[in-house]
């Protein structure tokens, strides 16, 4: 079931956190948790296009009713990604191994659930993949249906394996 991974992903952050250190650590998902993992467990979260990660970061702040601008400004880094073992869960023939369907994994109010003490089946997934030690996942997008993001989990990262941000130099720390 397991692929390798080899192409550019993006990821949106505020310039507070524009360091190569701070986007490529996961830390603050292991902070907070996040749609697919639960606190502890570091992932970092990348969109396989820039417009996918502007999605994901508008969904965030609609969800919680902060306004847009409030979101700005932002800072696009492009991130070269080389992995050896990654689980593809946008394969519907991934989705039927493991007995999750598209729709499941989409519309689970992944916050709720976790703020009423529960594991969402997103995060479970996370998990599980994550103790299988498998560097990432690639996983549908739930602000966008046409899209899809990269999470990696930086702590299964491969010897033979590279993430790095593109052009790191030109970021301002």
């Amino acid at each position: 079931m397991a692929k390798s991974f080899s192409g550019i992903a993006y990821r949106s952050t505020t310039p507070h956190y524009a360091t190569e250190a701070d986007l490529l650590t996961g830390e603050g998902s292991r902070r907070n948790g996040g749609r697919w993992n639960p606190i502890g467990i570091a992932v970092v979260y990348a969109s396989l296009t820039p417009e996918i990660a502007m999605a994901e970061t508008l969904a965030h702040h609609r969800y919680y009713g902060i306004p847009i601008e409030d979101a700005m400004p932002r800072t696009f880094v492009a991130i070269e990604s080389a992995l050896r073992v990654v689980l593809d869960f946008c394969d519907g023939g991934v989705r039927r191994r493991l007995q999750v369907s598209e729709e499941r994994i989409l519309t689970v109010d992944w916050r709720q659930e976790a703020r009423a003490g529960h594991e969402p089946i997103t995060q479970t997934i996370g998990r599980a993949v994550h103790e299988g030690k498998r560097e990432g996942m690639i996983v549908p997008s739930a602000a966008d249906p046409k899209g899809h993001n990269l999470l990696v989990f930086p702590a299964n990262l491969e010897a033979s394996s590279s993430f790095r941000v593109f052009r790191a130099e030109n970021l301002h720390a």
